[in-house]
């Protein structure tokens, strides 16, 4: 059981890291995925591209943790990073976007993420 929370925090780790490598090299056709009702202006493309320094630096932390931390350390930081994905659930439809993507994406990675963490820390 240990080992699929540890799969799930690779899998979210590179995922995330993944994403913020796109948001760094093609932020606006990333963004159009993220399920917000518009994209911000040209002009604020950086803006996206800090978002991709976010996420690349979330998945390189995730790796760390993977490699030097017990696994309910894992779960509990897991479980704190389980707040990005609630949160950017919470935003897009606070913006009134698309719930597919609020939910679907999202929320799905909430869910995967806090199964991820339960299974860690019960499993110390």
């Amino acid at each position: 059981m240990q080992a699929a929370g540890l799969g799930i925090t690779a899998l979210a780790g590179a995922a995330i890291a993944a994403l913020g490598v796109l948001y760094l090299v093609r932020p606006r056709m990333v963004a159009a995925s993220f399920g917000l009702p518009v994209l911000p202006h040209g002009e604020a493309t950086p803006w996206l591209r800090i978002k991709g320094v976010r996420d690349v630096t979330a998945g390189i932390a995730a790796g760390v943790l993977l490699l030097m931390a017990p696994p309910d350390v894992i779960g509990w930081v897991l479980l704190a990073f389980t707040l990005i994905p609630v949160g950017d659930a919470t935003v897009v439809l606070s913006a009134r976007g698309k719930a597919s993507a609020a939910w679907g994406v999202h929320g799905t990675t909430a869910a995967l993420m806090l199964v991820g963490a339960i299974v860690l820390i019960g499993s110390s």
